[in-house]
């Protein structure tokens, strides 16, 4: 259909700023209620598909990785002009209370990142579904699986059989108080301290023998001076980091274990490679098994690599009118600590990302949650920012 006139855009923005976030909040609600691990996310993506096609979405699942299907969803014309709108299926696998809508937020595993984000998406395409799009334009939507475990083996399936679009918004990130165009890298890296034989008892361990948990506490200290270098570098936050989140060791109080272990992220930038940062790991780990003869191993995964977007790009400057037609309010553009999926889209297929979705400080958090509000101004944003991208808009809505 033709490009809708200056008052039909204006009929949209209206529409947008009325959107009821409450129905929205308890599609989330019903999907964080499906338990998804990284691998397991069959149905949420059954039940969004549904929703998809219920709003008028052409819809299928991916089933190349049968446990993690992918859902792809279509708007607008076959082929032509695209903008993508991504997100990811799963959560972490980590206990959580049971999810609730109360007090004005969605609580639960998964509500922020990223079911409620999902659930928005449709009823953005329902907002557009309404009012079209014009000749030669399609709206693309891609939801993935195993992104949690950080192999987000799907999304790179998909994007090498280039099942993308030529610019893509992310409902990740920002809390609608800035625009991500642009991240840190993220490696996933472990570190185990082992010995050979079975654990002793602590008097009867022969003089010189390894203890793990001690060698383990020499590679903590060597991360920790690295985390202070890092932190004490000049640069316009977010700085490259190293941290520590899990460090274990020993079975029983009196005996000398055979094992310890340490698992923790390297976040860099773009004065680094991913291969350089494991190379920074492994020299790192070497210096310790020098020093105390121990036998040290490093597995490291590259997830990200840093990037940026180019801030003229026309997908950055629809998506931050489009956010002032909605709440009028600026929306600045900034880099993100969080590894989101727009680096994937950025390093792999060319095409420019940025991030539009809610507050992510509960992340992975033991009481994960997301305003219900959040939820309806991420459905007006997405709907207002492709509205945009498709030059729908002749002049400002003021």
């Amino acid at each position: 259909m033709p490009p809708p006139t200056q008052e039909r855009y204006r009929t949209l923005v209206e529409e947008c700023r009325a959107v009821d976030p409450v129905p929205i909040a308890q599609l989330g609600l019903e999907l964080c209620e499906l338990w998804s691990p990284p691998g397991s996310e069959a149905q949420v993506a059954e039940r969004l598909a549904e929703e998809l096609t219920r709003v008028g979405a052409r819809v299928r699942l991916d089933h190349t990785f049968p446990e993690s299907p992918s859902v792809i969803a279509e708007l607008g014309a076959e082929s032509g002009r695209t903008l993508q709108w991504h997100g990811h299926l799963d959560a972490i696998d980590a206990p959580h209370p049971a999810p609730e809508l109360t007090g004005g937020r969605l609580v639960g595993r998964g509500s922020a990142d990223m079911k409620g984000p999902d659930a928005a998406m449709v009823t953005a395409v329902a907002l557009l579904a309404r009012h079209g799009l014009p000749d030669g334009c399609r709206l693309l939507i891609t939801l993935h699986g195993m992104h949690e475990s950080g192999g987000n083996e799907p999304l790179h399936d998909l994007i090498a059989r280039g099942v993308h679009g030529d610019a893509v918004i992310t409902a990740e990130l920002g809390g609608g108080l800035e625009l991500p165009t642009g991240g840190l890298g993220l490696t996933f890296w472990e570190v185990q301290v082992s010995r050979p034989g079975t654990t002793l008892h602590e008097v009867m361990a022969p003089p010189g023998t390894v203890n793990p948990v001690e060698v383990g506490r020499l590679v903590h200290a060597e991360l920790a001076a690295l985390r202070d270098e890092l932190a004490a570098r000049p640069g316009t936050p977010p700085l490259p980091s190293i941290f520590v989140g899990q460090f274990t060791g020993g079975d029983y109080v009196n005996t000398v274990p055979v094992t310890a272990t340490l698992k923790g992220t390297r976040r860099h930038d773009s004065a680094m490679s991913p291969d350089e940062v494991v190379a920074e790991l492994q020299a790192l780990v070497d210096r310790v098994s020098e020093r105390t003869g121990a036998r040290i191993d490093l597995s490291a995964v590259p997830v990200a690599d840093s990037f940026d977007v180019d801030p003229e790009e026309q997908l950055v400057s629809a998506t931050v009118a489009a956010h002032r037609d909605l709440t009028g309010r600026d929306l600045p553009l900034s880099r993100s600590t969080v590894a989101s999926n727009a680096v994937h889209f950025v390093q792999e297929a060319g095409i420019p990302a940025v991030g539009y979705g809610p507050d992510p400080s509960t992340n992975h958090s033991d009481l994960e949650s997301v305003a219900v509000d959040e939820l309806g101004r991420i459905a007006g944003g997405l709907a207002l920012a492709t509205a945009r991208y498709f030059d729908l808009s002749p002049d400002e809505p003021r």
